[in-house]
């Protein structure tokens, strides 16, 4: 469906295998990123949960790159992620708050989530019962903690009750990224 996504002189695992990156397939990156975002926003909502864990995976691994960072909220990746944040799949909430993670780490893509919500989504996935989802969404509250206007909007919604919480489990890098959020909002 989505073919531009795949690394070339390889056979497609899945719709939406995103390209190796050197210059040649940035370039046919960015055109398949614009064209395919626009079409998985449409219907991310109504999108079956597996479609929808690909989509997140792949977003969160491009993620990491700071140039796909603003590529993806460019092209109005928040727009299909947040809403993901509230999908009923566990697997899907954690993908979606592992790559607003990634994406929250550069500056201005942290005033953008605030806008499009992302903080009180982030904030609801704290009680979540899987600990992989806690930490990815303690670390996204993190980086947005950075952000001044960000401090106040993340203590107003009332996440440092529960980052203390989180502060105080057994698992460690929950334990860490909690603590972490609590020292940026300081």
């Amino acid at each position: 469906m989505f073919g531009l996504f795949k690394k070339k002189g390889q056979d497609k695992k899945s719709d939406f295998e995103i390209e190796e990156d050197d210059q040649e397939q940035d370039s046919e990156f960015l055109k398949s990123l614009r064209i395919n975002l626009s079409r998985l926003i449409a219907y991310a909502d109504s999108a079956d949960a597996t479609l929808q864990r690909e989509v997140a995976e792949k977003l969160a691994n491009e993620a990491v790159n700071p140039n796909r960072q603003i590529q993806i909220v460019e092209y109005g990746g928040l727009k299909l992620l947040v809403p993901l944040t509230k999908s009923k799949d566990p697997d899907v909430q954690r993908l979606s708050a592992h790559a607003l993670a990634n994406l929250s780490v550069n500056a201005d893509n942290q005033t953008l989530m605030a806008k499009e919500g992302a903080i009180e989504m982030l904030i609801d996935l704290l009680d979540s019962s899987l600990e992989l989802t806690q930490r990815q969404a303690a670390k996204a509250l993190a980086n947005l903690g950075v952000n001044p206007d960000n401090k106040r909007q993340i203590a107003q919604a009332g996440a440092i009750p529960k980052l203390v919480t989180l502060a105080g489990s057994v698992n460690i890098p929950v334990r860490i990224e909690a603590i972490a959020a609590l020292a940026n909002l300081a």
